[in-house]
């Protein structure tokens, strides 16, 4: 049942990067959400190695777009540094399982409501990422929160996260599916 789901998911991410434009940051955009802003449904935006700070790097937003954000080499070498001060990503447009974020580690967020990843109303796939170090002040999700969403997290690490609630991940009225992940070492009060 996993290789099958990692099969299909690795078809549709070819399937939609051969259907849309790739879009290169920082090459052609200076931000990962200029490349976002950019992006038209169907379209990939490849994020090149390194690590990504400050306004346009943080709080990436998809605004809805089926798209698909994904690293050059995977979270090792493709980092978001919240710098304690903001989350990864925040889904909240309806954003449906075709709208995927791949291979990144998100570190040092620091928001209400997941304070690396925010799902709120939406359904994205979250794929080989790396959660760590995230907090949130002591509401709910530490690493990813879900509120009414029905997200598929697969072959990601959501490790040392804090939070009132749910230090890795805190899901209501959400139906997720998590397969061939590690969640360990995340604290909460509640």
């Amino acid at each position: 049942m996993v290789r099958l789901s990692s099969a299909l998911l690795a078809v549709m991410l070819l399937v939609l990067a051969a259907s849309g434009t790739t879009l290169l940051v920082p090459s052609q955009y200076g931000t990962i959400q200029a490349g976002i802003d950019a992006a038209s449904n169907g379209d990939t935006v490849l994020v090149a190695d390194g690590t990504y700070t400050g306004t346009g790097n943080k709080d990436l937003d998809f605004g809805g777009r089926i798209i698909v954000v994904m690293s050059e080499n995977g979270p090792d070498v493709c980092i978001i540094d919240c710098e304690n001060d903001g989350r990864g990503f925040y889904f909240h447009s309806g954003e449906t399982a075709d709208a995927v974020i791949y291979g990144f580690m998100i570190r040092y967020g620091y928001a209400s409501n997941g304070g690396g990843i925010n799902v709120t109303d939406s359904s994205p796939t979250i794929d080989h990422c790396i959660v760590w170090d995230c907090a949130n002040g002591g509401t709910a999700g530490g690493g990813i929160y879900l509120n009414n969403g029905h997200s598929l997290i697969v072959h990601c690490t959501v490790n040392d996260n804090f939070s009132g609630h749910g230090g890795g991940i805190y899901a209501i009225n959400s139906n997720m599916t998590v397969s061939s992940c590690i969640i360990s070492d995340n604290y909460s009060t509640g």
